[in-house]
């Protein structure tokens, strides 16, 4: 073969109408596919990833577009905590046993005086309680305090009963009240725990 037969190929970069480069190889005036291979340097690819990583470190914990789902789904550990440590060891408003001792009290008084007891309708009692009850601790605004809230609703039918609870926790920040309410026909006790949290 003759020189004049070798043509080489020649490739080219050419900017189409709506801005966006198309990649042409001209060989004999054909045009040929638009090309795969990134045009910029192995270097400027690996600076834009690690300022895309660091951007989205430093950005909100979560977000809901699905290129930034990624990152979070192969690892929580990147992702920044949703309570920033204040470095306090207390908390700044207290839980006062007293006071919500008497308003347990109160409260269970006030709901259940007027009450016709129903046996069938126990169940739903007992979890309309429980949550109005973690309601009114949650209304005191303790700071640091999560509530969990139990009440057992029992016939009076001259059974022996006896309710026990065990947890692990600080004996110096958690607590727990109990306040049973007595009816002719029925009985209620009610626990709530108020656990402290950092």
């Amino acid at each position: 073969m003759s020189t004049k037969e070798k043509r080489s190929k020649k490739i080219g970069f050419v900017e189409s109408e709506d801005g966006t480069k198309e990649d042409t190889r001209k060989s004999n005036d054909k045009t040929y596919r638009k090309s795969t291979y990134p045009r910029e340097s192995m270097a400027a690819i690996a600076r834009k990833s690690s300022v895309l990583i660091l951007s989205r470190l430093m950005g909100p914990p979560m977000t809901s577009s699905r290129g930034n789902r990624s990152l979070y789904d192969r690892t929580s550990m990147y992702v920044a905590p949703r309570f920033q440590n204040s470095y306090r060891l207390d908390s700044k408003r207290p839980f006062h046993r007293e006071a919500m001792h008497t308003m347990m009290g109160h409260f269970l008084k006030s709901y259940l005086d007027d009450y016709k007891y129903v046996g069938k309708r126990a169940k739903r009692l007992a979890e309309n309680l429980s949550e109005e009850l973690k309601n009114q601790f949650k209304l005191c605004q303790f700071d640091r305090y999560r509530f969990v809230a139990l009440v057992t609703v029992g016939d009076k039918l001259a059974q022996d009963f006896r309710c026990v609870s065990r947890s692990l926790w600080d004996p110096e920040k958690d607590n727990s009240l109990s306040v049973t309410y007595e009816a002719p026909t029925f009985f209620v006790v009610a626990s709530v725990w108020a656990i402290y949290f950092e």
